[in-house]
């Protein structure tokens, strides 16, 4: 079985995050549901080197914290530079709505 923060979704996310960036768009990444593991520090191949990546070039890279809380993940076990919000749908809803031009999902 392969874990939900690991793969081919994973590496499409990095991919196209990567793409935006290029292109000197802002990029705005929510974890929320099992997509917070993806916030764990230090996670190994394309996911770590993907997250850290995408923090270094001034990606906003957000975290739901009751979905940490509810997979035991503690804040401090978080990558540096993930937000941690509690309420984040509401955020992205905003963002969305307010600031953004094109929305990926999934």
């Amino acid at each position: 079985m392969v874990p939900p923060h690991s793969g081919e979704d994973t590496d499409r996310m990095c991919g196209l995050l990567n793409a935006a960036k290029d292109r000197g768009w802002e990029v705005g990444v929510y974890l929320q549901g099992d997509g917070v593991y993806c916030a764990k520090k230090g996670q190994k191949g394309s996911l770590g080197v993907g997250l850290r990546n995408a923090l270094q070039r001034k990606a906003e890279v957000y975290a739901n914290r009751k979905d940490l809380l509810a997979r035991a993940i503690p804040e401090t076990n978080v990558e540096p530079g993930v937000k941690v919000l509690d309420g984040l749908e509401g955020q992205f809803v905003e963002d969305v709505m307010e600031r953004s031009e094109r929305t990926i999902s999934w």
